[in-house]
This record gives structure tokens, C-alpha cells and sequence, in this order.
């Protein structure tokens, strides 16, 4: 029997025309024909949208509001245009203000433990530079190791998918195979 699991999808583009938004509405396509439960999370217009981070003792209902559908996750989609050298600045604070101590990790004896066991993450970035650009220049590998060793593994989960696709300003050569291969689960 098939185990149904609860997926949440947080996408982190301000354009709902972009190809974060096809991407993602491809994988939870796929993800809901296979009978699993799906929920997206569109950063920039979610009703329970948080103000940049203040401080670490901060506690707030968006706050909590969050992190409740991250605990309900096996698996977290994080899908986002790859922006100088990093995450759109949206996204990060998301992570910032609810991967916090106490709910994604703690520290016993000055070593962090994950406290988020159990859950796959999948990273589905875009960029409009050519991907041999990032992979010559070793960004690619940047990006992907700093969610891994400092996000992800930090926090319990488990780096399941990474992707980073390039030329995505260039006529949208591979658009349609990407999305193809999204949707039929050969990522």
C-alpha cells in the first residue's frame, strides 16, 4: 500500500508568470496524481506574509502559522530563481524566522541537533545564465552546498533533490523538458 505524503511547496518569485510557478504547478500535479497531499506556498502573496526577521526571541502567529505546515511535511519543495548567488532575499527570511532554535534544531553540549528528522527536501532553482556558467564558476555547488550543510542537514532533513537550471532568459530552450521530467518524476 502506498504511503500518502503531505508535501509542502514554497515558491519564492515575485512573478506568477515565471517558470518557479510552472515548475512547481508541474510537481504538484504529479505530486496529487500519485494521491499525495499538496499544499503551495507562494511567499509573496501569502495572506500570513512575515516582515523581515527582528529577532531571534520573536515568537509571532505568522511564525507559527508556518512552522506548523513545515511540521506537517514529509517533504518541503523549495522552488526559486537563483539570485546573485543565492536565494531571493524573501526566501531567506522565511527560513530565518521559521527554522529557528527550538523548533528546527537545538544545541546540547554546543553541537547542533536536527529537529526536523524525517523530512525530504527538494531544491528546484533557475537561473538565466547558461549552467556551464555555473558550474565552471562553482556556484552551482556554493548554492547547493550551503542549503545542505547549513540549512538542511543542520536542521534533521534530508537533501532528497538539487537542481539548478540555467538559460532561462534564452528562449526557453529546455522549458518544455524540464517540465516534462518534473512531471514524471525523472528529477
Amino acid at each position: 500500500m502506498k504511503t500518502i505524503k503531505n508535501i509542502l511547496i514554497i515558491i519564492a518569485n515575485p512573478s506568477q508568470e515565471s517558470f518557479s510557478f510552472a515548475m512547481a504547478r508541474a510537481y504538484e500535479q504529479k505530486s496529487l496524481a500519485q494521491g499525495n497531499k499538496v499544499e503551495v506556498l507562494d511567499l509573496y502573496r501569502d495572506k500570513n506574509q512575515q516582515d523581515f526577521y527582528l529577532s531571534e526571541e520573536f515568537q509571532t502567529k505568522e511564525m507559527d502559522y508556518y512552522q506548523a505546515k513545515i511540521s506537517k511535511a514529509d517533504e518541503l519543495v523549495f522552488v526559486f530563481p537563483y539570485w546573485w548567488g543565492s536565494m531571493p532575499a524573501i526566501l531567506k527570511n522565511f527560513i530565518d524566522w521559521n527554522f529557528s532554535s527550538g523548533f528546527a534544531f537545538k544545541y546540547v553540549n554546543s553541537r547542533p541537533i536536527g529537529l526536523l528528522k524525517n523530512k525530504k527536501v527538494k531544491i528546484l532553482a533557475t537561473s538565466g545564465a547558461p549552467y556551464l556558467y555555473y558550474f565552471l564558476t562553482g556556484a552551482n555547488r556554493r548554492l547547493k552546498n550551503m542549503f545542505k550543510q547549513q540549512i538542511i542537514n543542520l536542521t534533521g532533513m534530508k537533501l532528497d533533490v538539487f537542481k539548478l537550471y540555467g538559460s532561462m532568459d534564452t528562449k526557453n530552450r529546455n522549458t518544455q523538458k524540464i517540465l516534462e521530467n518534473i512531471s514524471q518524476g525523472s528529477l
